[in-house]
């Protein structure tokens, strides 16, 4: 009896492996049987705009002979594949879009897309011997529409070299709490804010709080380099402070701000205090 569950054991065994084999074929590098490409996609550093350009490092495996790709708004793809379907838009990618040179057998190459606005879909089709397969990727680029010119003023003058700056007031066009100050610090160098729902009022009238995320300026400070601002609660790690804590930032009606915030640098902290935006 024992020889008899010893050898169903080794036959179970068997049966195991082979089955094991088989679901994992083509999942160890350089095992797949079909032409792929992979999309990953990083955020471009300046010059480049990140709210509108994207780094995109295309990665096909050793099956794939010829790749391609096509940008293009997400709502045009959607509705060329209602009308036609998934295989044949990866025919209308190898037609209408970019060969990528130098995609052969495993390979990888990058490229930078700029000016994107709205969303778009990245569609990468990769080709081989018998086949082709596709992937994609997709970025929503910012718009933006001119709320108010104005005046920001810097209380941290005396380390950033200047007084004040010329920007104008803008919110995103596919988000409402997004807003931004343009080139505030600088050609390129934008300042995001984003309104919360907290409320409060002074004596300039009622205002609207908002956060204000790490960004950089095109300002530097001695050897230190980047001068860089955010709000307390980002620099302290608790959201209370610029909640409840009396650090707030706000936006009145008439779409005066103040920013409780701080300027920094690597290792250095080079002060905190309210900056202004007025309206002209």
């Amino acid at each position: 009896m024992k020889t008899y569950y010893y050898k169903l054991f080794l036959a179970f065994l068997s049966v195991t492996a082979i089955s094991a084999c088989t679901e994992d074929e083509g999942t160890e590098p350089g095992n797949d049987p079909n032409p792929i490409i992979t999309i990953y996609q990083y955020t471009p550093s300046k010059p480049y705009n990140v709210d509108n350009d994207i780094v995109l490092r295309f990665a096909a495996n050793n099956k794939t002979s010829d790749a391609y790709y096509l940008a293009e708004k997400t709502a045009d793809k959607d509705a060329y594949i209602a009308s036609n379907g998934e295989k044949s838009y990866m025919d209308y990618v190898i037609s209408n879009g970019t060969k990528l040179s130098g995609i052969s057998g495993e390979s990888n190459i990058d490229i930078t897309l700029t000016d994107l606005y709205g969303a778009y879909t990245i569609t990468a089709v990769a080709v081989g011997k018998d086949s082709k397969t596709s992937s994609e990727a997709t970025f929503t680029g910012l718009d933006w529409t001119n709320v108010a010119n104005g005046t920001y003023y810097f209380f941290n003058s005396d380390n950033i070299g200047t007084i004040s700056n010329p920007t104008v007031l803008q919110v995103c066009t596919t988000d409402p709490n997004l807003y931004r100050f343009k080139d505030v610090f600088g050609t390129g160098y934008h300042l995001k804010i984003n309104l919360i729902d907290y409320n409060n009022s002074d004596d300039g009238g009622k205002y609207q709080f908002f956060r204000v995320p790490a960004t950089e300026t095109s300002f530097t400070y001695g050897d230190y380099g980047t001068v860089s601002v955010r709000d307390i609660g980002y620099w302290q790690g608790n959201d209370d402070y610029v909640t409840s804590g009396g650090y707030e930032s706000g936006m009145y009606s008439n779409h005066n701000c103040f920013l409780f915030i701080q300027y920094y640098v690597s290792g250095k902290n080079l002060g905190y205090g309210y900056d202004h935006f007025v309206v002209n």
